[in-house]
């Protein structure tokens, strides 16, 4: 190592070893390079850089204006010096010099600000009837990363990929029905993996939907949080960080769970223990499975009932518990807002352009706000 930093004037080596002006010098380097690793760089770049203005603003055209230089995360390698650089009172003819260093070698941690601009926030199980592309199984955590789905919808609030009365059975059900159907032989005219993406290609190319698209905006499908993930307890710091980089809140629950109003409490509570004000960018509760409300073949008038008096609490609990605090420019409580609680069936499609609907307001309010504070 020291063959690579020094070199020594022929048959100086031992003898400078020994001298005390070439030790500092080596211990000065060192001291550097332990300085540059005791403070790392924290950037945040929630805002691009802007040029600073001319120190006239009256300066004729063509003034020269300071451009930002950005960030210097690396340093190069420095050029070797040479021996007067350690000439010294007590050293008058040093007999060593130093080689050219290498660069710095540095590991950057990225992550994304702003990741959606909907976060949905539920419990495992409340979030495995989605119409989403995550795995799903009869176990919590199978989703372990956020999905961020883009929603495009056009001026009569209806949106692409909007089948209305198309059913959707939980995925393994789909699962298990494709496997029966791929044994069966009923497949064996299905087209291959290619021929399906080169009809994709060129459904793309002619999008009908193009035409009818007035505004879109991102969903983040994040994985399910459990009672104290603001410990870090199930992974819970790496889902409730993707949760805090969106605009709005959306809490999910089941409303085939006995008390989902219970789920809601915990979830709210997680929320505040990681981050104090963080459930305050809740906005909407939806409560998944509502097609109990509507009973079926095999429901009871009773089990329907139940089902309705549990949504009726639900609501109750939400506009009396679950308040949010709105605050003005200044950071200050001017009054409260109550969360907008939508029973939906992801499973038969059922009022989910209500739930566009919204999310499409709270975007439009949160990229408002976002362009007047700018």
């Amino acid at each position: 190592m020291r063959e690579k930093r020094w070199v020594h004037y022929p048959e100086y080596a031992d003898d400078n070893a020994q001298r005390e002006d070439f030790k500092h010098a080596g211990r000065e380097r060192r001291r550097m390079r332990r300085l540059r690793a005791e403070n790392p760089i924290y950037l945040d770049l929630d805002k691009p850089e802007e040029a600073a203005e001319a120190a006239d603003p009256n300066a004729p055209l063509g003034h020269r204006r300071s451009e930002p230089m950005g960030h210097l995360i690396a340093h190069g390698g420095a050029g070797g010096l040479g021996n007067p650089a350690f000439l010294s009172s007590t050293n008058r003819s040093p007999k060593w010099a130093t080689r050219g260093a290498e660069g710095e070698r540095i590991s950057l941690s990225l992550e994304l600000k702003l990741l959606a601009d909907i976060g949905l926030v539920g419990m495992p199980r409340a979030l495995t009837g989605r119409r989403a592309c995550t795995e799903v199984a009869g176990y919590a955590f199978t989703t372990l990363n956020p999905i961020v789905a883009v929603v495009r919808v056009a001026e009569d609030g209806s949106f692409d990929g909007d089948v209305e009365g198309a059913v959707h059975e939980e995925t393994r059900v789909e699962e298990a029905h494709e496997r029966a159907l791929l044994d069966s032989g009923a497949l064996a005219d299905t087209l291959t993996r290619n021929q399906r993406r080169a009809q994709d290609a060129t459904l793309a190319e002619s999008d009908p939907f193009a035409a009818l698209e007035a505004f879109r905006f991102t969903v983040a499908d994040n994985p399910g949080l459990i009672e104290h993930a603001s410990a870090n307890v199930g992974l819970g710091h790496v889902f409730l960080r993707s949760m805090e980089r969106s605009h709005a809140l959306v809490y999910v629950v089941d409303l085939s769970m006995p008390e989902p109003w219970e789920e809601l409490r915990v979830l709210q509570d997680e929320l505040e223990q990681y981050k104090p004000g963080m459930s305050e960018q809740a906005r909407m509760v939806v409560a998944n499975k509502a097609d109990l409300l509507a009973g079926g073949a095999d429901a009871s008038v009773e089990e329907v009932e139940a089902a309705r008096a549990k949504l009726k609490r639900l609501e109750t609990f939400v506009a009396e518990e679950m308040r949010v605090p709105v605050r003005d420019a200044d950071d200050t409580v001017v009054g409260g807002r109550s969360l907008d609680v939508v029973p939906i069936s992801a499973k038969f499609s059922m009022n989910l352009k209500k739930v566009v609907r919204l999310m499409r307001t709270y975007v439009e309010e949160a990229r408002e706000r976002k362009a007047t504070s700018s």
